[in-house]
């Protein structure tokens, strides 16, 4: 596989780490009718990925690993933390799985299925995704505050050093 298809692949299962975990207090409500939005900034964890390949299974944790070469049915597992003003509000984690490497732009497929732990519940969510820098998953339920949760989640990788991002999750009221 060529190496900016690997590289644009790692980074992008590594970003597609949708995990967190946020206070209900220090989550943003912008409530307007009856959506309720919550806001975070996201630190990303390292990378993980379970590559299967045709000798085994072996652990790469790093997106320059000179061996790196995304194919289906490889793991991206992920536990990142959502923070609010700087500060850690939560955790959560998920799972990415590859579904195919394709000549498209973006080249890389994934299904992949994300819990959030906030106070007073959890949100889970789950969808496709690509390695491109805004993800957009469906909200299928909740626990706690969050039963019935329903709506959009959205994650958007800033590109930076630091690794971070913004995460927006958009809850439908019934």
């Amino acid at each position: 596989m060529r190496k900016p298809l690997v590289a644009a692949a790692v980074a992008t299962l590594g970003i597609l780490t949708l995990s967190a975990a946020s206070p209900a207090g220090d989550a943003v409500d912008r409530s307007h009718g009856r959506t309720r939005v919550l806001t975070f900034d996201v630190q990303f964890t390292g990378f993980f990925l379970l590559d299967f390949g045709p000798e085994g299974v072996r652990e790469v944790t790093s997106i320059t690993d000179p061996q790196l070469s995304p194919s289906r049915g490889d793991q991206i597992v992920f536990e990142d933390t959502l923070l609010r003003d700087g500060v850690q509000v939560g955790a959560g984690g998920g799972a990415c799985t590859v579904t195919a490497v394709v000549p498209a732009d973006p080249p890389i497929a994934l299904s992949c299925q994300v819990s959030y732990q906030l106070a007073g519940g959890q949100i889970v969510a789950q969808g496709r995704a690509s390695n491109a820098a805004v993800k957009t998953l469906a909200v299928v339920g909740g626990t706690g505050a969050y039963v019935g949760a329903n709506g959009e989640l959205v994650l958007t990788e800033l590109g930076n050093a630091e690794n971070t991002g913004t995460l927006r999750i958009a809850l439908e009221r019934r």
